[in-house]
């Protein structure tokens, strides 16, 4: 095993140009055992703010006496000596301390990052969050050398994990980490290493497998498509009513049942809507239970004429109530064998072309890298391909995301069945809606289908449109085109050159295959393009420029 040095600091604040640090401890292990420990009260020079002081329990009179950190640097360098730092949310430690001048070139490791990858469904990955879930018992006080030690504790659970990856996606990690400068490919490496020379028996999985387990996961409902009778069949307004009175379905099903009557009233409203036609509008208060209001009617109809109810709601937390309890629920409570699922933009979905053409080039960054290990990670038990059952952490793996999600006008449903053999999620969440009598979207892709002619969402003659005072919001977020400097700077970047980008992959993946003159050919061409890109850079930032200023004096 390796010396590594779990590492914390506690500041007088964010910002490593104007903040101090008050307190530093460090802890030396090796595997599970802890060598030596670090740690010492620092004199920052300046009032520890209170809110420092209430979260840390360090006040002012506690470091007036104690060393500078100029004073311990040298104690310090020698206790850490070569071993790699290992931190939570390292960067934020080792910024204020390269700031000091110390372990300007040391290797760093991220249990947050590390974990982000290994645990790419948790809901959070801060210190305190990432220890419940391993099972660390956690101390009171938000102190340097407990956190180090929690740290070290995260780490040591978060190799367990790492060893119990199938042994090609472990190399398959190891070799793509080798593309770029990652810090975190070097404990995959170690984890690798390991497992060889131990020869732990590995399960074994393969790029296929993964690509068959979304396949047989669409294969699994094999209900046919709605397809609407002729005349529907009208509901009796009264008879869906009970279902909520006393002594109904409902009351039977759920403990404690409460009935409101103004939920019964809408309920009515509602099946009137659906039986006859017309537009109703309701305005229903907090505490009404709108949801059940208009989903018992809305299923019941849906099933009695075989056809499809879309629900249009604005926000994704809605969304999960919906289709993860109020319908599971009411299918109980009725006994009620009503079809339902949820469709989302393009690019909520993993596309696995776009994936595996990644995963053969190899990553162009540490970030990208990131993202691509844990998708990899995710993909060993997530047949859905949804970014919503992914946590993806911040802008930037957002964007990265975006990428390599189905979100291309080029692929329709036909190509991608050709080509992936139904095995994409977006196609698999397209045929799911086909065959749905409750088909739950979001606002945004509602006006989508409307914008293009019906050409989004399956089939439909009922709408409901939940949370609707987002709607004008939602229909000028869908009408308006937009586009940033850093979009249009971030597809150049893509576009690349001679020697970097899909450009250069181009030009270094048909080398070979292409004659001379025909090689020579795409070199220029690939040079031509890569001159307009920089000069379409150029007028960009002077665009961007010119309407800045132009803003600021309106």
């Amino acid at each position: 095993m390796t010396i590594i040095v779990s590492l914390d600091i506690e500041t007088t604040g964010l910002n490593e140009n104007q903040d101090s640090i008050i307190e530093i401890a460090a802890v030396k292990f090796n595997g599970k055992r802890i060598e030596d420990e670090f740690n010492t009260l620092l004199n920052p020079g300046k009032q520890i703010p209170d809110f420092i002081t209430g979260l840390t329990g360090i006040d002012n009179s506690m470091v007036r006496q104690a060393p500078r950190l100029r004073d311990i640097a040298h104690e310090l360098t020698a206790f850490v000596g070569d071993a790699p730092i290992l931190g939570h949310n390292v960067s934020f430690d080792i910024k204020f301390l390269r700031k000091a001048g110390l372990f300007e070139y040391q290797q760093t490791l991220d249990t947050y990052e590390l974990a982000s990858v290994l645990m790419p469904t948790a809901t959070r990955y801060n210190l305190g969050a990432l220890g419940k879930q391993l099972g660390i018992p956690l101390p009171a006080t938000h102190r340097a050398l407990d956190d180090a030690r929690v740290t070290q504790a995260a780490y040591i659970r978060l190799l367990d994990i790492a060893r119990e990856l199938p042994l090609d996606i472990l190399q398959e990690i190891v070799e793509l980490g080798n593309f770029v400068d990652w810090d975190s490919g070097w404990v995959f490496e170690q984890v690798l290493h390991d497992v060889v020379k131990q020869g732990i028996k590995q399960k074994k999985t393969s790029r296929a497998s993964s690509s068959k387990r979304m396949l047989d996961s669409a294969t699994q409902n094999d209900s046919p498509p709605i397809q609407k009778t002729e005349e529907p069949t009208p509901l009796n307004p009264e008879e869906v009513a009970s279902i909520l009175e006393y002594g109904g379905q409902f009351s039977q099903y759920f403990e404690a049942y409460e009935h409101r009557a103004e939920q019964v009233e809408m309920l009515k409203a509602v099946s009137n809507a659906l039986s006859h036609g017309g537009h109703l509008m309701v305005e229903a208060g907090t505490g009404v239970g709108k949801s059940f209001a208009y989903l018992v009617p809305a299923a019941l109809f849906a099933v009695q004429n075989n056809t499809r109810v879309v629900v249009s709601t604005n926000t994704i937390n809605l969304q999960d109530q919906l289709i993860k309890k109020d319908i599971p629920d009411l299918q109980a409570a009725l006994n009620l064998d009503v079809r339902a699922a949820v469709l989302k933009g393009r690019v909520n979905y993993l596309c696995p072309r776009r994936l595996e053409f990644l995963r053969k080039s190899g990553p162009s960054n540490a970030n990208e890298m990131r993202v691509l290990a844990k998708i990899i990670v995710w993909q060993m038990n997530n047949t859905s391909g949804d970014r919503n059952d992914l946590n993806l952490t911040g802008p930037i793996e957002r964007e990265i995301w975006s990428r390599l999600s189905a979100e291309d006008d080029n692929c329709t449903t036909e190509t991608c069945l050709g080509r992936m053999g139904g095995a994409c999620p977006f196609y698999r969440a397209k045929q799911a809606a086909q065959k749905s009598h409750l088909l739950i979207v979001n606002h945004a892709l509602l006006l989508s289908d409307v914008s293009t002619g019906s050409k989004v969402l399956p089939e439909y003659d009922y709408v409901i449109v939940d949370e609707a005072h987002h709607m004008e919001s939602a229909v000028t977020n869908a009408l308006s085109f937009r586009l940033t400097q850093s979009d249009l700077e971030r597809m150049l970047k893509e576009l690349g050159g001679s020697s970097a980008g899909l450009l250069g992959k181009m030009l270094t993946e048909s080398h070979n295959a292409l004659r001379p003159s025909d090689f020579g050919l795409l070199q220029q061409k690939s040079k031509r393009a890569t001159d307009q890109a920089f000069r379409l850079e150029q007028l960009s930032k002077q665009f961007f420029s010119y309407l800045s200023e132009f803003i600021a004096i309106q």
